[in-house]
């Protein structure tokens, strides 16, 4: 007697158990579907939290369940974002479970720009250094029908400002000057860096970056000692810088 379709297709149905349709090879599981092809059951990975303080990972640190007694890591991915990762899952990944982005002011470098605009940005994007009131003294004096007549060796340049109400004087425009601008998160130590401060006609100025970078290197050891003072006795979270 022939089957009719529809038996033929209860059959099928019927012919893996229920308790065979989950399967474990190398590690791996599958389940078993009707037409007798596995796919593979994978972790879904926790969704990141993002944050914009140090403090704030702090607090989500110190609020964790450490008793599975498993280890966190703290991954310092330069000046502006912190990641906080888990210890290693059973399908040999990792999950990110905080990050931490700086919320900072945009400043351009290596641009010319007019002084008023400069003379603004140092005052709103810098914190108070020597260096930052001699330049502002410059770009805020600058006597406009003289602002061509600049003196340039290569290194240093000259510029006519007003000094007092009627006379003016030529001054050397201060270069390199070191400056401390708003650059890694704000519960840390700003960096002073070198610049170079360079000045053309028509009154504008640029400031360069002139420390290879090595200002970022510094910012990373402010947050990792931070986190340091900050996590004291956490023998579960590994600082990375």
């Amino acid at each position: 007697m022939s089957l009719t379709k529809e038996a033929i297709q209860h059959i099928q149905n019927t012919a893996i158990q229920p308790d065979k349709r989950v399967v474990h090879e190398d590690d791996r599981t599958f389940i078993v579907g009707n037409d007798g092809y596995g796919q593979e059951i994978t972790r879904r990975k926790t969704a990141k939290i993002t944050l914009n303080t140090l403090t704030s990972m702090v607090d989500f640190i110190k609020n964790i369940d450490f008793s599975d007694e498993r280890k966190l890591y703290l991954k310092i991915d330069g000046p502006r974002e912190v990641y906080l990762i888990s210890s290693l899952q059973d399908d040999n990944s990792r999950d990110i479970l905080t990050t931490v982005e700086a919320i900072l002011p945009s400043i351009q470098f290596d641009n010319f720009k007019d002084a008023e605009i400069l003379v603004i940005e140092l005052q709103a994007k810098f914190l108070p250094t020597d260096d930052r009131e001699t330049v502002l003294q410059v770009l805020g004096n600058l006597k406009e029908e003289n602002v061509k007549n600049l003196g340039d060796d290569g290194v240093s340049q000259q510029v006519v400002i007003k000094q007092g109400v009627a006379s003016a004087t030529n001054v050397k425009v201060p270069n390199p000057v070191v400056l401390a601008p708003f650059r890694t998160f704000h519960e840390v130590k700003q960096p002073a860096s070198p610049f170079i401060f360079r000045m053309r006609e028509g009154g504008q100025g640029a400031l360069f970056e002139a420390d290879g970078q090595g200002w970022k290197l510094s910012a990373i050891q402010n947050i990792k000692a931070f986190f340091e003072k900050e996590l004291a006795g956490l023998d579960n979270v590994v600082i990375l810088a």
